[in-house]
């Protein structure tokens, strides 16, 4: 059933109108009124009643079995007005059918590729609740869409947590062990979290850290302890604004303070083809093929280790032409590889 919200608000009016027992009809006049009070409440802002031709298009809609309600509203010519014929129908108690059942279905595996958050256990409960009360049986159909699973490792028991913390502005204290400070240390922290973002099958938490005053980013997996922390006030940082904190970056290693720079590579002709359909970033230009068919690209991005891993998994198929540090660094580390290589003596 496709429709806007505009109108599931006029047919739950209508239909509320209709169930009413202490007026049996209603003309198209007194259900555009009931509708335009409805929306006015509901969008905060004055505007008319809705047209006759809306409101007995949208009688036509519910009363179509196929599309719509199967509502039994009939026309009663000697009241000029509309009614339930049916006392007690109400299009809230409609059941769902087994069409219903299994796209239902099909949404919630979708769902199970995102376990650690309660929320989805408790869609998959209601689901099963429906399934049992209409005595639809569950469809065996075979999995025919699979994500890779970003649901392993550690410290997914944080997920719901810091979800809330996020969505409802709450504090939180951390106990965190970043690689290089010893197990068994405690490195606390109290943050303000602001945005979980998953990369790479790994979850990482960003938060305004109240001691440095900034944002800062943590891997869940690096957490050993996390609870609401109700003695801070909450800290939201105004200018952390997701979608233009990662504009141009690869991956997560990202600080307020780093500069976009311009990246050029120059690939090979044999995996041309598969950044054209596949691009490293948003960003992505390419300039005219080459003589022998290489092609270099341009990209305005930040720089850090998500960047130079990227680069480096493609092996000799590209060459960083810049910026010179980036250039040098995936040198450095290109040498480094090779002579891990190097047959022993």
């Amino acid at each position: 059933m496709s429709t806007n919200r505009h109108a599931l608000i006029r047919y739950r009016t209508i239909d509320r109108c209709l169930r009413q027992r202490n007026k049996r009809f209603w003309t198209w006049q007194e259900l555009a009124a009931a509708c335009g009070e409805e929306l006015r409440e509901f969008e905060g802002v004055d505007r008319d009643d809705p047209s006759e031709r809306t409101i007995k298009g949208d009688l036509s809609f519910m009363r179509n079995a196929d599309q719509g309600y199967g509502a039994p509203i009939q026309w009663y010519p000697g009241e000029q007005a509309y009614a339930y014929s049916e006392p007690g129908f109400s299009i809230t108690q409609l059941p769902l059918d087994d069409a219903d059942m299994a796209e239902l279905g099909q949404a919630l595996s979708i769902l199970r590729q995102f376990r650690g958050f309660p929320q989805v256990e408790g869609v998959e409960k209601v689901a099963a609740k429906l399934s049992e009360a209409l005595r639809v049986q569950k469809p065996s159909a075979p999995q025919v869409l699979q994500f890779e699973d970003n649901m392993v490792g550690q410290g997914l028991q944080w997920l719901d947590l810091l979800y809330r913390a996020c969505r409802d502005r709450r504090c939180v204290a951390l106990d965190y062990h970043p690689f290089q400070v010893p197990e068994g240390y405690q490195h606390r922290r109290i943050v303000s979290p602001q945005l979980l973002k998953e990369y790479n099958n790994r979850w990482f938490l960003f938060a305004c850290d109240h001691r440095r005053h900034g944002i800062r980013t943590y891997a869940l997996d690096r957490i050993r302890e996390a609870a609401f922390y109700p003695l801070a006030d909450y800290v939201e940082d105004r200018r952390f604004e997701p979608a233009d904190y990662f504009r141009h970056t690869i991956g997560v290693s990202r600080k307020p303070e780093d500069e976009v720079q311009e990246v050029r590579i120059r690939v090979q002709p044999g995996q041309v083809q598969y950044l054209l359909t596949k691009p490293l970033h948003a960003s992505q230009q390419q300039q005219p093929p080459e003589s022998n068919g290489s092609v270099v690209f341009i990209y305005q991005l930040t720089l850090n280790v998500e960047l130079e891993n990227l680069l480096l998994s493609f092996g000799e198929w590209i060459e960083v032409l810049s910026p010179e540090s980036l250039r040098q660094k995936i040198a450095e580390r290109a040498r480094r590889q090779a002579e891990q290589y190097r047959p022993a003596r």
